[in-house]
């Protein structure tokens, strides 16, 4: 197996890092810092209710699946 010199390492890294610092240019926009506190009240919000319609679903779900495992159990004859 081959190894890659550190000298090929070291050019690559600083080809990448010039190109970087060529490119980049610099930030023109401003985040306010209240927006931060309506964002996390948004996502409160719809965190607690996916969480309180998960859970209201999962009792019609608990309920259809020992439904489904009685008329299972008298289809092959067991009694449960």
């Amino acid at each position: 197996m081959r190894t890659i010199a550190a000298h090929v390492v070291f050019k690559i890294l600083a080809t990448m890092t010039a190109f970087q610092l060529g490119v980049a240019s610099p930030a023109v926009a401003y985040v306010d810092p209240g927006t931060t506190g309506m964002l996390s009240q948004l996502l409160y919000v719809a965190f607690y209710g996916a969480l309180g319609a998960f859970i209201y679903f999962l009792r019609y779900i608990k309920s259809w699946v020992a439904r489904a495992k009685t008329v299972l159990a008298g289809l092959f004859g067991r009694n449960s």
